[in-house]
């Protein structure tokens, strides 16, 4: 097994979604030499549950992963990693995952175990669901917000979650409509909850999501509440960068149908890119500075 099947097959470049669990300390002030320690054990503890599930739903998907245009190029998917093997991986992961787990919180612990089940009866049974499959997804941030927050001893916000929910609902919608795309252009079907589904939905749902959350935050940096914790009237400068990020996603989706993978997508689209380090820049000086 080299380094990057291995690489592949543990999706690291995924990881960049347990970054969620930073968010509480963020948001509450509390990021401080003390507690990146127990956050960056706590990221690496839920990043290696996140890729013993992806190691698993690989291998259920494996078949259907081979019609794929880029999928058929996972290590298990392809054949260079062994059905056995990468299960035996999975075993290791979840083992090293939940003894971290187990030393840093009870709480934290019972969220690495809520998570996994959850993503387990996701790859066996939920995934078949429309509507059910992007809500598990979508939760699974809402998991990660929790996590992230009983590590620093802060209670996540209502409108922290709300916000979370609504942004991975819409990343989840435009992976459908990349299995959409794929059906309409390729004829095979990539997922089982692909006949809840068709752009026209996807795409009104998409573009309703992208308002709310627009809205959603501008409500919130408007708040007096919040104002007053952040201690600056100035918070709602920092919509400009969740507008353009957003409809950036947008234009990727309805112009370059371009959603397959959100996580690439921040990886590698510079205005999105942008606008992600333009709200963390203008967020952070108002909050620590």
């Amino acid at each position: 097994m080299s380094i990057s099947d291995l690489c592949g097959t543990i999706r690291v470049h995924q990881w960049v979604k347990n970054l969620f669990i930073f968010l509480p300390a963020f948001f509450g002030q509390a990021l401080s030499l003390d507690s990146l320690l127990p956050l960056t054990l706590a990221f690496f503890s839920f990043s290696l549950s996140a890729s013993a599930v992806y190691i698993f739903n690989d291998i259920i998907d494996a078949s259907s992963d081979r019609l794929h245009k880029q999928k058929k190029n996972r290590p298990i998917a392809s054949g260079a990693i062994d059905k056995k093997a990468a299960l035996f991986l999975a075993g290791i992961l979840v083992t090293v995952s939940l003894s971290m787990a187990y030393f840093l919180d009870n709480l934290f612990f019972a969220a690495c175990i809520v998570y996994l089940i959850q993503n387990i009866l996701y790859s066996i049974w939920l995934k078949k669901l429309s509507l059910i499959d992007i809500t598990i997804i979508s939760l699974g941030f809402l998991l990660r917000l929790f996590a992230g927050g009983v590590i620093v001893g802060i209670p996540v916000s209502n409108w922290m979650y709300i916000m979370a929910f609504l942004l991975a609902m819409l990343l989840a919608l435009g992976k459908r409509r990349d299995d959409l795309l794929i059906l309409k252009n390729e004829g095979h079907r990539m997922s089982q909850a692909i006949d809840g589904y068709n752009l026209g939905f996807v795409n009104m749902i998409s573009v309703m999501l992208s308002g709310i959350i627009v809205v959603s935050y501008i409500m919130y940096t408007l708040s007096p509440d919040v104002m007053e914790r952040v201690g600056s009237p100035y918070v709602y400068v920092t919509s400009l960068f969740v507008f353009l990020g957003v409809l950036r996603y947008l234009q990727l989706a309805l112009v370059y149908d371009n959603t397959g993978s959100p996580t690439l997508i921040l990886l590698s689209d510079n205005p999105v890119r942008l606008s992600v380090l333009g709200w963390l820049i203008t967020f952070g000086y108002l909050l620590y500075f």
